[in-house]
């Protein structure tokens, strides 16, 4: 067993970092061939993806002497540690320097990027050059850091550590489960659909509050409920203690919500995890769904923004509902990335990245453009629902009954009911 057995998924980062753990270990048969050891590894990525935990667990499978720098102390004294450090490493080569959260080695001025404490690394790293030493560094945010120091001969191997794969976040999930008492009610698959997710962490905090909250209400388990209840208030901030509404503006939402939904699952059929009609936050605004991030890159988007507005209207005469105008924009704003990137609006790239300023002309030719999109969209929207007006109101119903639809109820309803698929 390797050690990097310990980091769930990433196995294309593992087998990178595996590769030069081979070299440390097999340095003549690299030799022979002429390979050169790379002179710096960079793991950058958001806070909570395991960039730390990868970079230790390189280091175990290097069995080297290892320094590690880490900004606990600030101004000269910090900078004159990396001097040491560098210094040592050398002395007792071979051996790995690990730079921790090296974005935050300096202050975040305007002049951060010539920064002391990254000229003393740009030293140290070529004072080391060819001394068998290793550097091994992680990045929250890669954009602090200086072109000098993250180019070739300084850092060969810059790698990229996204959010969890879908598959990879259920691995992750079922090994946060192990040491959790779960009830028989819990259903693993509506657990992975309904929970978003940036980093291994956001995962682990959210099974660990519906612990707490079972615990609490002094439950010999964690139930569903607990599981829902963690999700809906950490991920959308969906108070326990809901806010009194009407049935009408109740039902008002679930049109609105089941719009999105679905258009969405007629795009792509198992891509809403979770739907509810339930409050968010202090205001008395309501109603989410929870869709997978690949129906947000596909081409017609758009139409799941676009399917609350449209929903609503064909069950209530005014015109924007609570919650429309949101969509609306966030519909138009990508309808006008759309457009800006492929040119089809007759608008170059310099002047939208504003090299040149737009004239009144270009503005309202463009606007133009979007908003015969816009209008095309919504047909297209409108019809979808109209053909599958069936799905629309079962779920609907669904929602002000339940309140909170699984990826199991949505599948349930949707197996219930004929789809037209009518996307052109």
């Amino acid at each position: 067993m390797n050690t990097f057995e310990k980091v769930i998924g990433y196995e294309t980062i593992k087998n990178e970092l595996m590769q030069i753990c081979d070299m440390v270990h097999n340095k003549e048969r690299y030799e022979k061939l002429g390979a050169r050891m790379p002179s710096g590894v960079l793991l950058h990525g958001s806070p909570g993806l395991g960039k730390t935990l990868m970079a230790k667990c390189f280091i175990e499978e290097c069995g080297l002497n290892t320094y590690t720098l880490r900004n606990n102390k600030g101004g000269d004294k910090f900078v004159d540690e990396i001097t040491q450090t560098f210094e040592k490493a050398k002395q007792n080569a071979p051996a790995i320097i690990f730079l921790d959260d090296m974005d935050k080695f300096a202050n975040d001025d305007e002049n951060h990027r010539d920064a002391k404490e990254y000229v003393a690394i740009q030293a140290g790293i070529d004072s080391v050059k060819d001394c068998d030493v290793l550097i091994i560094a992680t990045t929250n945010d890669i954009r602090k850091l200086p072109d000098s120091l993250l180019r070739s001969g300084r850092f060969d191997r810059t790698i990229y550590m996204q959010s969890p794969s879908t598959d990879d976040a259920s691995k992750i999930i079922e090994h946060y489960l192990k040491n959790k008492k779960l009830s028989d009610d819990v259903d693993f698959n509506d657990l992975c659909k309904m929970m978003s997710y940036h980093s291994c962490a956001d995962l682990e905090t959210l099974l660990n509050e519906a612990a707490i909250r079972a615990g609490f209400n002094k439950k010999d388990s964690i139930d569903m409920d607990d599981l829902i209840n963690a999700v809906l208030r950490l991920q959308y901030d969906s108070p326990d203690d809901l806010m009194e509404r009407d049935e009408e503006e109740i039902r008002k939402v679930a049109i609105h919500e089941a719009g999105h939904l679905v258009i969405s699952e007629v795009i792509m059929p198992g891509s809403v995890g979770l739907a509810s009609v339930r409050t968010t936050g202090r205001s008395r605004m309501g109603g989410f769904i929870h869709r997978c991030e690949e129906l947000k890159r596909r081409p017609h988007s758009i139409m799941g923004l676009l399917g609350g507005k449209v929903a609503t209207e064909m069950y209530y005469s005014e015109s924007v509902a609570s919650g429309c105008y949101s969509d609306l924009e966030r519909a138009v704003n990508s309808i006008r990335d759309g457009l800006t990137g492929s040119g089809t609006s007759g608008i170059s790239l310099l002047e939208y990245e504003g090299y040149y300023s737009l004239s009144d002309r270009s503005n309202d030719n463009r606007e133009a453009v979007v908003h015969a999109e816009l209008e095309r969209y919504i047909l297209q929207t409108r019809n979808i629902l109209l053909q599958n007006r069936e799905f629309l109101e079962k779920v609907a119903e669904a929602l002000v009954e339940k309140e909170t639809l699984l990826y199991s109820d949505i599948q349930a309803i949707r197996e219930s009911v004929t789809i037209t698929k009518c996307v052109a």
